[in-house]
């Protein structure tokens, strides 16, 4: 029974003797979480150029576009979108305002993240003449957002937007001409 307690003791301690190695080695050590923290929401603001297909006259029409997202999950969230664009054609000078909201898709990354989404909601414009002066309106796009700063980003995107106004001389208030105006918006961002 001495010699079993001996041998039990010395199979207990032969670990410790060997520096610890093999008790050690059985431990296993907590892996710090590095993956960046998931930044739910964002707002950006920049100069937006719209072509002048919804305007009669016009070649082109510059203005700005802000707007806000909020991520459900990390490739899935909503936008809301604002732009207002003006030019000038002779006398008049024509404007059109967006207000859009919709689904967004991401793919993101460390650095880069391309986004892809449809919003749907109103264009307005004051051109004289033009019917109705509130058009329902979508937009196709997507485009890319660049992290330079932990929080701060650089954003491009482009997208086709699709609303129905027309030059009515006789008032009789209904357009049947469904437009797509190319957009393009280049400003920062800002996540937290």
């Amino acid at each position: 029974m001495k010699g079993k307690f001996w041998l039990s003791l010395v199979a207990m301690a032969l670990p410790v003797a060997l520096g610890g190695q093999t008790v050690l080695a059985q431990v296993v050590k907590p892996v710090a979480d590095t993956a960046p923290a998931l930044q739910r929401y964002e707002v950006y603001a920049g100069a937006a150029y719209s072509s002048a297909n919804q305007v009669k006259g016009s070649s082109a029409l510059v203005g700005f576009n802000i707007g806000a997202d909020a991520k459900l999950k990390k490739w899935f969230g909503g936008v809301v979108d604002y732009g207002y664009y003006s030019g000038s054609s002779g006398v008049a000078k024509p404007t059109v305002t967006t207000f859009l909201a919709g689904p967004e898709f991401s793919i993101p990354s460390d650095s880069l993240t391309g986004f892809f989404h449809v919003m749907f909601g109103g264009a307005h414009t004051n051109y004289p003449g033009e019917v109705p002066d509130v058009s329902f309106a979508y937009a196709v796009g997507g485009g890319f957002s660049y992290k330079v700063k932990e929080h701060w980003a650089v954003r491009l995107s482009g997208d086709a937007i699709i609303s129905s106004f027309v030059l009515d001389p006789n008032k009789q208030g209904f357009s049947p001409h469904a437009r797509s105006n190319g957009r393009a918006v280049a400003g920062l961002a800002y996540r937290f």
